[in-house]
């Protein structure tokens, strides 16, 4: 069940062992939650073929796109299956396999798959599947939000936080990306037919087009983005049906039948884009591929056409990998809201963040003292306490979370210039402390930061 009194939820410092599920959500809201694969017309994105198979396919086809909708709904004595946090086990463990090129040993198998099974195995997340969407409150409309996850995740990554925020009173829609970017993902077509799209890796493929082959990832990067950027346009095309009354019928997990009564009560003419390390190059990305910046790469340009019908409200990014966006030559026309761990903040990306990010109408960016690279997924919440730590982790991750959907929420609400913000900054990093403890966010100035 989710939490309706405002009240931050208890977390276990066991993380999830034992209770197997995350934390129930904090707002006044209970979060229903819905899966959505649907056909779309077939787009191929890249030149690249794979080393093992030189007569298979050419670059990454686009036929179906797949979210996850969290949203409203009605509080429910009835007893309902609990939603699974991690429902391809082997698949996922085989992918992440993959990704640290480990796939080969077996050793690391047997001991990933080990690991993998006692902390995931069985853990759920508190939405109500299927649930109808509640009527919004007078003559209201629900905000959409779309989530863009990071490269080496799955979709359900980001559940709380997508949780979180929909508990608050928005509609979520958390894309799965068919890039190539996830640890492995099931695509059905619109025939029932199913295959897996597992990580690529650049060291694996070749590029047809040239002879010189890429000496790191930052092609393939770009070609993934303009496959995400497809996805966004393909999402916001379905939610607008709903918003006019039709429903969809998924090939996926969702049943055909599904109801979608009740639908039309999302507000779709300024959505709002959200995403986390690569999910957040797309978020700002889609402003830099709007303007057509020179040298992008050209499968971008192409997904850009259509994108001129993008006309978001809000840019939020959590850890923004700002290297996959170079050049930059535009401007952000709506405001944008960056929030960061202590890691990222100590890095480089940060300082591309903090050049960037005047070309916005506004901006806010934030630091999150003791917070990592991870703390914005759901990793820290499902891991013990003492583990956390061990890995480096050196604040509460639920207030983490809670810390960055108080100020999301606020930025969304146009009250974020009135929230205590404490400036401060030494020379890009924050002192390490054996027990930091979150009151606040630090927002850091781009014009403090350089002019020191």
């Amino acid at each position: 069940m989710n939490r309706t009194d405002g009240r931050v939820p208890r977390r276990s410092v066991f993380g999830t062992l034992f209770s197997r599920t995350l934390p129930a959500y904090s707002g006044r809201y209970p979060v229903g939650v819905r899966d959505v694969e649907l056909p779309v017309p077939p787009q191929t994105f890249g030149t690249f073929k794979h080393r093992s198979m030189p007569d298979g396919q050419v670059g990454i086809t686009l036929d179906t796109i797949m979210f996850t909708l969290f949203y409203p709904t009605e509080p429910t004595t009835a007893r309902n299956a609990p939603v699974p946090w991690f429902p391809r086990l082997v698949q996922t463990v085989n992918g992440l396999l993959k990704m640290a090129n480990w796939s080969s040993n077996l050793v690391y198998k047997i001991i990933l798959y080990v690991i993998v099974a006692v902390i995931t195995w069985g853990t759920t997340f508190p939405g109500l599947r299927n649930a109808p969407l509640k009527v919004p409150p007078g003559s209201t409309k629900w905000r959409v939000i779309l989530f863009s996850h990071g490269a080496g995740c799955p979709r359900l990554m980001n559940s709380t936080v997508c949780g979180e925020l929909t508990s608050r009173g928005y509609v979520v829609a958390a894309i799965e990306h068919r890039d190539g970017t996830g640890p492995s993902v099931l695509v059905t077509n619109e025939r029932g037919e199913t295959k897996d799209l597992d990580w690529l890796n650049w060291i694996d493929l070749e590029w047809t087009d040239t002879e010189e082959q890429p000496m790191d990832d930052t092609i393939l990067r770009r070609v993934q983005l303009g496959v995400r950027l497809a996805e966004v346009e393909g999402v916001l095309q379905a939610l607008q049906r709903l918003t006019q009354g039709q429903g969809l019928v998924s090939t996926g997990p969702t049943p055909s039948l599904c109801e979608w009564e009740g639908w039309h009560a999302m507000e779709l003419t300024k959505p709002i884009i959200a995403g986390h390390s690569f999910g957040g190059s797309l978020a700002v990305g889609v402003w830099l591929t709007l303007g057509r910046a020179r040298n992008y790469d050209v499968a971008c340009q192409m997904a850009a056409a259509a994108d001129r019908r993008f006309d978001f409200s809000h840019v939020i990014t959590f850890d923004p990998a700002m290297h996959r966006l170079d050049p930059w030559g535009k401007t952000i026309s709506i405001p944008l809201l960056a929030i960061n761990s202590e890691e990222y903040a100590t890095g480089g990306e940060f300082t591309k963040l903090l050049a960037i990010a005047p070309c916005a109408e506004t901006h806010a960016i934030y630091v999150i003292p003791g917070a990592t690279h991870p703390s914005f997924s759901d990793v820290f919440l499902i891991l013990p306490d003492h583990v956390n730590k061990w890995i480096g982790l050196a604040a509460d991750p639920w207030h983490i979370v809670h810390r960055t959907i108080d100020t999301t929420s606020r930025f969304l609400e146009d009250k974020e210039t009135k929230a205590h913000c404490t400036v401060k900054c030494v020379d890009g990093q924050f002192p390490k402390e054996e027990d930091i403890r979150i009151g606040s966010l630090v927002r850091c100035h781009v014009d403090d930061m350089f002019d020191r």
